[in-house]
């Protein structure tokens, strides 16, 4: 599969993961009070736990999550009316693609 393919690269993942570490340890951050990132969208988050990412960083930083992304947070009523503008033939209703999706 060449699309997926072309992204596997465990050397070039190695180096970046060293480059963080080595980062992070110049960091006041501790185990007891770490340096946290918070990821805001649930596919961010799936492909950081999927892939074991969160394992492969150093103990003074971990991952907290977030609301969610607009997109994946926005309430029903809300595409309701979306939609019901949208249907209108005068409207061109403009929206991130995801959010289309939806």
């Amino acid at each position: 599969m060449r699309f997926v393919d072309e992204y596997r690269a465990p050397e070039q993942v190695m180096q970046l993961i060293e480059h963080l570490r080595e980062r992070a340890s110049h960091l006041s951050y501790t185990a007891e009070r770490p340096l946290r990132i918070m990821e805001v969208c649930g596919g961010h988050t799936h492909a950081i736990f999927k892939f074991g990412l969160d394992q492969l960083l150093p103990e003074n930083v971990e991952f907290i999550h977030g609301p969610g992304c607009p997109v994946c947070v926005l309430p029903m009523g809300r595409i309701d009316t979306c939609v019901e503008i949208a249907s209108h033939p005068e409207v061109i209703f403009c929206t991130f693609g995801d959010a289309m999706r939806v």
